[in-house]
């Protein structure tokens, strides 16, 4: 898939003014797992919080190398070690790959490994056009504008009926390590479907009840927890949703206004992550993936559904 092999775009839009002109200096790096293998992330000796069991993104970086030990549950594996090379206002993806009990990253959008305990001259910084990043930045920002304020909460209960989400053929690239296909291919094309699906797409065709969350919470619950939410400090609000997620049932419409509490695409991709399984509707979720505002988050979306 070749967008997948392309830059991953992650753009932080800072709602505090005074905030703003330091968020180019910002940088990203993704890692993603396959599913069978769970791993926690350290970085310069600090066990980063883990928001799923397959993949981690550490935000907010400052140019120049990092060092990350990856860990695994039960240390069924030896500790990893990697020096990354952060770009000045860019990013990294990686995916974690495993040979025996060998782990290597291999960059997506440059398409090399960094074995276990490489050093910093293994590394390459990507080349990117920073200039062009803040244009899709402003662009992804004016388009989105409308749709990411919260609406009235009395919305949340009025969900429209939907249908599933059409499969396309797999495709699998030539580069790609073996798991790669298995899971980011997950029998779509990613490419195939540029136009982020709209609530108009699911109206009049029927729903699937999701059998674990079969009723959501009421309007006075959502209510309170979306206005917890928006008191909450930034750093602390994703973690706050994430807690309501594990105890709650929401309908997606419930989930798009907490959603936009949220303020950059990696914030909003692990939330939406974890909200899907506790969605009662869950086959008009595809609709939220225009709550991402970069194409390679819009595809990270997509590996959610089924």
């Amino acid at each position: 898939m070749k967008h997948l092999l392309k830059q991953i775009v992650l753009a932080v839009l800072l709602s505090i003014p005074a905030l703003k002109a330091a968020a180019d200096q910002f940088s990203y790096v993704y890692i993603q797992g396959d599913k069978q293998t769970p791993f926690y992330v350290k970085f310069e000796d600090e066990m980063l919080p883990r928001y799923g069991k397959n993949y981690c993104i550490i935000p907010e970086l400052t140019p120049g190398p990092i060092h990350i030990q990856i860990l695994f549950q039960q240390n069924v594996y030896p500790a990893q070690k990697f020096t990354i090379l952060v770009p000045e206002g860019g990013s990294r993806g990686f995916l974690l790959t495993r040979k025996g009990e060998s782990f290597s990253l291999y960059d997506i959008d440059q398409q090399f490994y960094l074995r276990d305990g490489n050093s910093e001259s293994d590394d390459r910084v990507p080349e990117y056009n920073n200039l062009q990043i803040s244009e899709l930045q402003a662009s992804a920002t004016a388009e989105n504008q409308e749709q990411l304020q919260p609406e009235a909460t009395n919305l949340a209960a009025n969900t429209p009926a939907t249908t599933t989400t059409p499969s396309t053929t797999n495709q699998p690239g030539n580069i790609s390590p073996a798991f790669m296909d298995m899971e980011l291919n997950n029998t779509r094309v990613l490419e195939n479907d540029k136009t982020p699906k709209s609530d108009e797409d699911f109206k009049g065709k029927v729903a699937i009840v999701n059998s674990d969350c079969p009723h959501a919470i009421d309007n006075d619950l959502f209510d309170a927890i979306y206005k917890k939410a928006e008191g909450k400090p930034e750093s602390a609000r994703l973690k706050y949703l994430l807690d309501k997620t594990s105890d709650n049932c929401f309908t997606t419409n419930q989930i798009r206004i907490l959603t936009g509490t949220l303020k950059n695409d990696p914030e909003r991709y692990t939330f939406l992550k974890k909200a899907y399984s506790r969605v009662t509707d869950q086959s008009v979720f595809p609709a939220l993936e225009n709550l991402l505002r970069s194409r390679e988050w819009k595809d990270y979306f997509k590996l959610i559904l089924p």
